[in-house]
C-alpha cells in the first residue's frame, strides 16, 4: 500500500534524481512541463528517499534466537554438543559454552582443566544457504578440536616440557637455543607435563625419523662438497 510516506519519499527521490539530469533523464518523456518540474520541487525534510528505504532494509534472520529459551531445543543442542567434544577429546568443563547470533554464527568455547587455555571453534553459515544448527555446532566443535591439538609453540621467554632422547620429560624456557628450535620442529613443546607424557611414543617415533633425514642430508652435503673439490 503506497501511503503518504511512501509518497513523500517518491517525491524526494526523483528530486534527487533529477539534478542536472535533463539530457538524459529517464522521466523526461512523462514529463508534461517545459522545464524539469521536479529539480526545483520542494522536498519533505521528514522522510528520506526510496535509496534510503532500501538500504535500511535489513535481510531477514537466519536464525531466531528465541529458540534458546526453549527446554527442548537446548537438550537437542547440548545431546550434539557433548557428543562431539567427547569425540574430539575436549575438555569437558562447566565453563564451557555456546554463543549463537541471529545471522547464523556459532562460537563454542572450551576451557581446559586449569581455567587456563581457551578452545575456541567458530562456524558461520553462508549467506545463501539455510542454516542447520546441528552442522553449524558440529563444524565450530571440530574447528575448536583443531585448535586445541595444533602445536604448541611457545613464546621467547616462555615455558615448556618436552620429552628427551632417553623418554625422560623436563621442563625449559625457550631462549631460541638449538635445542629449542629442535624441540619446536618436532612438536616437542607441550604446556603441561601430563601432555609430554601422553605424547612421548609419538616424539620418539618422530626422533628416530628426524634422525635418518638429518644423515641423509648430513652426507648429501657431504658428497656435494667432495665435487667441488
Amino acid at each position: 500500500m503506497i501511503d503518504d510516506k511512501m509518497a513523500k519519499m517518491a517525491i524526494n527521490t526523483l528530486k534527487e534524481y533529477c539534478k542536472n539530469l535533463c539530457s538524459r533523464c529517464a522521466v523526461y518523456g512523462s514529463c508534461s512541463q517545459k522545464y524539469c518540474y521536479f529539480e526545483n520541487v520542494d522536498g519533505y525534510n521528514d522522510v528520506g528517499t526510496l535509496e534510503d528505504l532500501q538500504k535500511s532494509t535489513g535481510k531477514p534472520p537466519k536464525f531466531d534466537i528465541r529458540q534458546k529459551d526453549s527446554a527442548a531445543f537446548r537438550n537437542y543442542i547440548n545431546k550434539i554438543f557433548m557428543e562431539e567434544a567427547e569425540k574430539y577429546g575436549l575438555p569437558m568443563n562447566t565453563a564451557n559454552s555456546i554463543k549463537w547470533t541471529a545471522r547464523g554464527t556459532i562460537v563454542v568455547t572450551f576451557v581446559d582443566d586449569d581455567n587456563k587455555m581457551d578452545y575456541i571453534g567458530v562456524a558461520k553459515c553462508h549467506p545463501d544457504d539455510a542454516f542447520n544448527p546441528e552442522i553449524g555446532i558440529k563444524l565450530a566443535i571440530e574447528r575448536a578440536a583443531q585448535a586445541m591439538k595444533a602445536p604448541f609453540v611457545p613464546a621467547k621467554d616462555e615455558a615448556y616440557y618436552y620429552v628427551d632422547d632417553e623418554n625422560l620429560i623436563y621442563s625449559t624456557i625457550n631462549h631460541h637455543t638449538n635445542t629449542d628450535i629442535l624441540n619446536i620442529a618436532l612438536g616437542n613443546c607441550f604446556r603441561k607435563h601430563k601432555e609430554a607424557h601422553a605424547n612421548k611414543e609419538a616424539i620418539r617415533k618422530r626422533m628416530e625419523r628426524a634422525k635418518v633425514l638429518l644423515k641423509s642430508l648430513r652426507e648429501d652435503d657431504a658428497n656435494a662438497m667432495g665435487r667441488c673439490k
